[in-house]
């Protein structure tokens, strides 16, 4: 079997840390997909009212008894209903077991950095409590297998200047890459705030992962709001356009010159798929070449075409797209990333492998090591 490294791995950290924050923030930290309780002796989990829908559909209540560790892990991943024979634990060792059924060797390990937009000093202050804990927790768990780890620092995006604080700080614990969102609704990249960060990034040799969100929207990140009328395929619909508008932060980061300013910026956009990379970079390309940009050359100034940027910095993951990898001759294979999406179900584990042989057909060994292994290798700086 091939040596993979995945660049998709999903780790939510023990629930039970949201107890030492001070009391007076919990209740401030948004966004979690569940909240942890003990009771007489017993342990139980509850799902927020935007998951318990879907709990319900899957026959299980919105707050459920743990009756093992087994089971605490696989609902605190959403594994218990979804058919994945998976059981992600917190610790490394556990995680490994997993691992090597596929051959993987190394996994960025991604958790649910995804807040909310509840603006407040309040919700502020207990998101950068969140991250500092959070952070602090993986070091130390994961402090004896960093080769073979990269565990994704919390970033407390609600605050830009305090994310560049925080990735400086959870760097010098080994972590990498810093997580955030593929977008704000609110809070755009390309605006001047962000520049600490960017410099810190850049600096520190320490990628940046944007996970595929849901806060890109206003709709999505006001989740007091209804929901809009749902049909059969929504969630499909949802998924394409998120996926899709990743390309929207990419060509902010491009036009406003942040690449251009920091070329050892990269940044990962992960679990949007890839077939879409092609058409931003010859979008972006055609129209900045052509007479509809010619105005905007002049206030914008790159020095080279916006896919030069793109190609050089910008990364997007995939689990199954043979569409990006037909269209590599154009995009290059260094901008491409495989992951497993692990341990969820639109994932590939535990049959990457087979998935990687499938839709790599034809591709030279070479190219398809590089997608697979060496550039995430580099990347993340993985000793494996």
């Amino acid at each position: 079997m091939r040596k993979l490294i995945t660049t998709d791995s999903h780790l939510v950290p023990p629930p039970w840390l949201l107890n030492e924050l001070p009391e007076r923030l919990r209740g401030k930290v948004t966004g979690q997909l569940m909240t942890y309780a003990e009771r007489d002796g017993k342990r139980y989990v509850q799902f927020p009212e935007r998951l318990s829908q879907m709990m319900s559909e899957a026959g299980m209540p919105a707050e459920i008894e743990v009756e093992s560790d087994e089971m605490l892990v696989k609902l605190l991943h959403l594994t218990i209903t979804n058919g994945v024979d998976a059981t992600p634990w917190f610790d490394p060792v556990g995680r490994l077991i997993d691992m090597e059924r596929e051959n993987v060797v190394g996994a960025v390990l991604i958790g649910n950095p995804i807040f909310g937009l509840r603006r407040g000093a309040e919700e502020t202050e207990a998101q950068i409590a969140w991250c500092r804990l959070v952070n602090d927790w993986l070091a130390d768990t994961y402090k004896d297998h960093l080769g073979q780890f990269a565990p994704g620092a919390y970033l407390p995006y609600l605050d830009p200047a305090a994310c560049a604080v925080e990735l400086e700080r959870a760097a010098g614990l080994g972590l990498r890459p810093g997580l955030l969102p593929d977008g704000i609704w609110d809070d755009p990249y390309w605006q001047p705030h962000w520049e600490p960060l960017w410099e810190a990034a850049a600096g520190l040799g320490v990628p940046l992962t944007m996970h595929i969100a849901a806060i890109r929207n206003e709709e999505a990140a006001k989740r007091d709001m209804p929901p809009p009328p749902a049909y059969a395929g929504t969630m499909f619909e949802g998924f394409y356009g998120l996926s899709c508008e990743m390309g929207k932060t990419l060509m902010q980061l491009t036009f406003s010159g942040v690449f251009q300013r920091h070329p050892d910026l990269h940044v990962v956009m992960t679990e949007g798929y890839a077939f879409w990379l092609a058409g931003a970079m010859q979008f972006c390309d055609h129209h900045w070449e052509g007479r509809f940009g010619a105005s905007s050359r002049q206030m914008i100034e790159l020095d080279a075409p916006p896919s030069y940027f793109m190609k050089r910095q910008a990364h997007a993951t995939f689990m199954w797209d043979p569409v990006a990898i037909n269209n590599r001759g154009f995009t290059g294979t260094d901008c491409l990333l495989w992951g497993n999406d692990y341990p969820h179900a639109e994932g590939v584990f535990p049959d990457s492998q087979a998935f990687i042989e499938k839709q790599f057909a034809g591709v030279p060994e070479d190219e398809v090591e590089r997608m697979t292994f060496s550039t995430a290798r580099s990347l993340f700086k993985f000793d494996v």
